[in-house]
């Protein structure tokens, strides 16, 4: 599909099509992908896919042996370039005209960014005392994931992953694409779309009490998105500044 074709889809179908495809491709790529890694790695280290596999099945990510970890950490930054590329590729038009708005109203959207970065650093560390009190000291699988994915032997592949990738991605699929849905297809206003895509963010990084944590990032995001007519670079912004802190604490051992 063309950009010809994508402009032929029309806004009502446009982002329920581009959302499935990004969703599914971020969902499965990286397993098809940690797949291949794990046949090339296995040609030069003998016995390694089968220690990827084992551990896959397994899956307790505490106990993944550290090829399993690298495997999967190159799988990921792969599978994180290649949707942002495609994404570029058949929706420049769209990303240039949220950049140029940005441009527009440069100050403001700036100073945006470093608001609902507070706002969001504000309710994650309500959600952290709360955990505390109720005496839940653990985290997230997926963060436990991504820690060790950074301290692999590949972890500047994740912290490219991390700072640009993630909140690019991430932004497009689950704001510009997921709220564009709800409100050009099924018509649910920007209010409601902005809250069901923030808890369908964080359900899709954590499915236990754990996806709490999630929520505070989302809804911050999300909010920064509506409030700055729908302009990604302001979500991607904040999103950014959230993963930057958050890799600085990961480094720092806080």
């Amino acid at each position: 599909m063309n950009q010809k074709g994508v402009e032929k889809l029309g806004d009502k179908w446009l982002y329920l099509t581009m959302f499935v495809v990004a969703f599914a491709l971020s969902s499965f790529l990286p397993a098809i992908l940690a797949a291949i890694v794990a046949s090339i790695f296995n040609s030069a280290t003998p016995g390694a896919y089968q220690l990827f596999y084992d551990d896959i099945r397994n899956n307790d990510m505490i106990d993944y042996a550290s090829t399993t970890i690298d495997i999967m950490t190159i799988a990921q930054f792969a599978a994180s370039a290649i949707v942002a590329v495609l994404i570029i590729v058949f929706l420049w038009r769209m990303l240039a005209r949220d950049f140029k708005d940005f441009k527009k109203d440069l100050g403001y959207n700036i100073l945006s960014i470093f608001l609902w970065f507070v706002v969001l650093f504000v309710l994650s560390t309500a959600v952290a005392i709360i955990f505390d009190m109720a005496g839940l000291k653990d985290t997230a699988e997926n963060e436990v994931t991504v820690q060790r994915m950074l301290n692999s032997r590949f972890g500047f592949l994740m912290i490219i992953s991390v700072l640009i990738l993630a909140p690019f991605v991430e932004e497009m699929i689950y704001r510009k694409f997921l709220i564009g849905f709800f409100e050009k297809t099924l018509h649910i206003p920007l209010v409601i779309s902005t809250v069901l895509a923030a808890v369908i963010f964080g359900l899709a990084h954590d499915t236990t009490i754990y996806v709490f944590q999630y929520l505070p990032l989302a809804l911050a995001i999300s909010m920064s998105y509506a409030y700055s007519k729908r302009n990604v670079w302001v979500s991607i912004g904040v999103h950014f500044l959230n993963n930057t802190l958050a890799l600085i604490l990961t480094f720092a051992g806080i």
